[in-house]
């Protein structure tokens, strides 16, 4: 079984897309190192993350992102064994995602604030589950169109 954590924390610097680069090409060769797979969503200053690999690994790293200086108000949302990976493509995909798309992957208006949204997944486990599958359907639909650019990068 293939062990499953996905966090949300506060970036504690803006992160500009040279920033979100760099953290990727990082994020991406050692995850391929330890045989991490997952998806990083980054919205108004907020990251949401998928990881999926060995609980010990998985473990580890959360552990080094709970203490890392770019995060703050770091919080795990779901955690657990998983039947299968579900982002086995991607070392690390990313999803450059508008806080109204956020918030139509939550079935909520529009207009709601980044806080709320996060605040509600918080609080409603199944809200997490219906943003990974929606974080999903964005990266396949991603690789089967390759014009439509650089969301689902592996």
């Amino acid at each position: 079984m293939t062990y499953q954590l996905i966090y949300s924390s506060d970036s504690s610097i803006p992160m500009q897309a040279d920033d979100l680069e760099d953290l990727l090409e990082q994020a991406r060769e050692r995850n391929a190192r330890r045989g991490i797979t997952g998806a990083l969503v980054y919205v108004d200053g907020v990251f949401l993350q998928i990881l999926e690999g060995e609980a010990a690994t998985i473990k580890a790293l959360m552990a080094k992102i709970a203490i890392d200086l770019r995060h703050e108000a770091v919080t795990v949302l779901q955690e657990g064994e998983v039947p299968a990976p579900r982002f086995s493509d991607w070392t690390m995909a990313y999803v450059g995602a508008t806080p109204e798309q956020v918030a139509d992957w939550l079935c909520m208006p529009g207009t709601t604030p980044v806080p709320d949204l996060f605040d509600g997944m918080r609080r409603d486990a199944s809200q997490v589950t219906n943003v990974a599958q929606s974080v999903l359907s964005v990266l396949s639909a991603d690789r089967a169109d390759p014009a439509s650019g650089p969301q689902g990068r592996a």
